[in-house]
């Protein structure tokens, strides 16, 4: 049965990188070869990309237009950053920390929002090394594994005999993950919708905030002047009445 796998995953905090996974059957950087392909960026074989290609991406193209939301909620990227590739993130209030993640077009949608979730549990909370992060992702993905091989098992139980049960069995997995792909894209494209509005309304917050300090500015402003003016009208008074007085009984 295939195991399923995401590509990339990098954690930041406060803005910088704390720790990074990748699939090392892609090709493992970190063995000095500078020239291992590391996923695809389009139907040329030619073209390829590698974990800082990814890293750049999630600097350049995700980290700024991420918006933080309570709970365990994942957004994915409705533009493609890198062809043959879907690209999710979640964050972390709590702790300031975004997760990013990069998985084949192919790879069920359930994966990476399993994944990006299970992350913020307390279990596997503690990620300030790839080491760390690639052993909690390394247990969830046997989890995973697990129950897909049990939904497997749970068909072929359920089936008669027959020579093609195994492969039945694969095509109604096969079948199940295609409807939650569907489903899961339906509920991310509302979840993004969700996202910019709140990010609109932080903005429009923001402005209405920003508003009033500056009305309040120039009521103040507004003020003083008043007080400035009805000062010199009252000082004004009082210096004709003074001259009318002097006029009128002295002289």
């Amino acid at each position: 049965m295939k195991r399923f796998n995401i590509t990339y995953l990098e954690i930041f905090k406060n803005g910088k990188s704390l720790s990074a996974y990748f699939d090392t059957s892609l090709g493992d950087s970190s063995s000095g070869d500078s020239n291992v392909n590391y996923g695809s960026t389009g139907n040329s074989t030619n073209n390829t990309a590698k974990p800082e290609v990814f890293h750049k991406l999630i600097q350049d193209l995700v980290l700024p237009k991420v918006v933080s939301l309570e709970g365990n909620k994942v957004t994915k990227v409705s533009s493609t950053l890198i062809d043959d590739y879907d690209c999710f993130y979640s964050t972390a209030l709590d702790t300031n920390e975004i997760y990013v993640c990069f998985t084949k077009v192919d790879t069920p949608k359930i994966l990476p929002l399993r994944i990006l979730s299970d992350l913020k549990q307390e279990e596997y909370r503690k990620n300030d090394s790839n080491i760390e992060l690639r052993v909690h992702i390394g247990e969830i993905l046997d989890k995973f594994h697990e129950e897909l091989l049990t939904f497997k098992k749970q068909n072929l139980a359920n089936d008669g005999s027959g020579a093609d049960i195994g492969d039945q069995a694969e095509a109604d997995i096969q079948d199940v993950i295609q409807v939650m792909n569907d489903n899961i894209d339906k509920f991310l494209q509302r979840q993004e919708r969700v996202s910019l509005l709140v990010d609109k309304t932080s903005k429009l917050n923001n402005n209405s905030t920003g508003f009033k300090r500056k009305s309040a500015r120039i009521n103040d402003r507004l003020w003083w002047q008043r007080m400035k003016n009805t000062t010199l009208l009252i000082f004004s008074i009082i210096l004709i009445v003074s001259a009318l007085f002097i006029f009128y009984y002295v002289l």
